[in-house]
């Protein structure tokens, strides 16, 4: 758990000036800068399309979140952007608990995830671990930090850590996460 803590708050130190030590690797850009600690390393990209939640009838809005992965060879990073699906949605706020630190504002949940019963999703990223020969593992830890980077984008990173975890709920499918608004 001490890795995650260490991780969590590396992700939102600020940027280091040019004439600096660089301890960590900063990725992203603007809303989606982050910097992870340096032995974190990349090991992948993956894009996975979800299913979003709508109250306009006859309307079924999917969106894709675009991942970077990183490990340190334990623990697995996905760190992901999504838009809204369409110039005239917008998101609506995120649950979870709201977590304030380093001058924003962030919503985390805790889940678990057995590899045998996910999401459609889930069970994405669970293949894309799979296939990169990480030990395999019947559950996984997974904490969820997202925030609104705007009203049509959302930052997420996942945190996967194997972990007996039967005391946290199942990872929700993502239209039961994510629902978007008409803008007119």
């Amino acid at each position: 758990m001490n890795v995650i803590k260490r991780l969590i708050v590396s992700f939102f130190e600020r940027s280091p000036q040019t004439d600096t030590d660089c301890s960590g690797n900063k990725i992203g850009n603007g809303a989606y800068a982050l910097t992870i600690p340096s032995d974190f390393q990349k090991i992948g990209q993956l894009s996975v399309n979800i299913s979003l939640n709508t109250e306009v009838n006859g309307q079924f809005p999917r969106g894709s979140m675009h991942s970077k992965i990183y490990t340190d060879g334990e623990t697995i990073l996905f760190v992901q952007r999504m838009s809204s699906p369409a110039g005239n949605n917008y998101f609506k706020q995120l649950g979870g608990e709201k977590v304030a630190q380093w001058g924003k504002d962030w919503c985390k949940n805790t889940y678990s995830m057995n590899v045998l019963d996910t999401t459609q999703e889930f069970e994405k990223y669970n293949k894309f671990i799979k296939e990169k020969g990480f030990s395999e593992c019947s559950d996984y830890l997974v904490e969820m930090y997202d925030r609104l980077a705007s009203r049509t984008s959302i930052a997420r990173v996942i945190v996967f850590t194997p972990n007996d975890v039967a005391k946290y709920p199942a990872v929700p499918t993502s239209s039961a996460r994510y629902h978007v608004e008409n803008n007119n």
